[in-house]
């Protein structure tokens, strides 16, 4: 896996850095000087430092910078709208209300978020992050609500779309006749990352916006950190790969995916162990308040028509496949 990394690196960066190196046409930087700087770089990989300090808080801080050419403003509902379908049909209106949630304000207790748009004539790029609160992670009280992020994933088709410095991100295949792409990621759960980019955009184009994509500062601020999340200095696209590279790149993802779901499944029965001893211990006694309260974040009117014998767990089916959604929480005193 070094030499996709560094390769997929290479393809993202070079462009990057040669761009800003100096000069208009891009000649002040040759491939052996961006070498040297690279050799670098992935030789100070080891000593980071581990402290947030010096970096943003504010997810809004956190989201890309406007590319060259580009504008930025706060995201706004109606800014969705060139992304629907013309004609309707049973999958366009689901895939509607999908693609409505990431310019809909969230509001609950504990809960912030940011969603910027980007503009460049007709083409629009809206990126949208969400973080729950600490005690949705920190509780083993609050463990289904836990859980239910975590397993928030895409509705209809996921295709691997790129590994942004550690941090993986989907592209949703949305259903015939949506003018829009969309992608999706999450860092540690906590923080839920939707994009949407309208539909003529190439994979290169999105590039320019996930590189500045703060995953270093996003990663220290949620409570299950990954090591080195934002510190590696690869940037892998999946359709800049050859057939064989690729196929070890999404291989490496489900791995990661696997190995993820069998930790969950281990922290699931840790808690309802838990649970039961102390249940045991206190007579069977009610929960506590703060169960009711994490319980609460996650209340409200969900995003997604659950189907189902897994509606009452925030899951459901659709297109052969799982998904599960966490709705926006009310706003307090609701």
């Amino acid at each position: 896996m070094a030499t996709l990394g560094i390769g997929g690196f290479l393809y993202v960066d070079f462009t990057s850095a040669k761009r800003n190196a100096g000069t208009a046409d891009g000649q002040g930087l040759t491939v052996s000087a961006y070498l040297g700087g690279f050799t670098e770089r992935l030789t100070g990989i080891g000593s980071s430092a581990s402290s947030a300090s010096g970096l943003p808080s504010g997810l809004a801080q956190m989201l890309p910078a406007a590319p060259e050419g580009w504008t930025v403003r706060p995201t706004v509902p109606e800014d969705t709208e060139p992304f629907l379908a013309k004609s309707k049909n049973a999958e366009t209106d689901a895939a509607a209300d999908y693609i409505a949630a990431v310019a809909t304000e969230a509001s609950g207790k504990g809960l912030t978020q940011a969603a910027l748009t980007y503009e460049n004539g007709e083409r629009r790029v809206i990126f949208q992050a969400v973080r729950y609160p600490n005690t949705i992670f920190t509780s083993f009280t609050a463990m289904q609500q836990r859980m239910e992020l975590q397993m928030q994933g895409a509705m209809f088709r996921p295709t691997p779309f790129m590994t942004v410095r550690g941090l993986d991100v989907t592209e949703d295949l949305l259903p015939k006749g949506m003018r829009a792409r969309y992608f999706l990621a999450n860092v540690g759960a906590q923080i839920q990352i939707r994009v949407l980019a309208s539909q003529r955009m190439r994979d290169e184009d999105l590039v320019a916006f996930f590189q500045t994509l703060h995953v270093k500062a996003m990663n220290a601020s949620v409570v299950d950190k990954v090591a080195g999340l934002g510190d590696v200095p690869v940037i892998v696209l999946a359709s800049a790969l050859d057939e064989a590279t690729r196929e070890a790149f999404e291989a490496d993802r489900a791995a990661r995916a696997e190995a993820e779901a069998a930790e969950r499944d281990a922290d699931l029965q840790a808690a309802e162990a838990e649970a039961a001893k102390a249940a045991e211990a206190q007579g069977d006694a009610p929960p506590k308040e703060d169960a009711a309260a994490d319980a609460s974040v996650l209340k409200g009117e969900g995003r997604l028509e659950l189907q189902g014998k897994a509606a009452g767990a925030g899951c459901g089916e659709r297109a052969g496949g799982k998904f599960c959604s966490v709705a926006p929480p009310p706003a307090e005193g609701e």
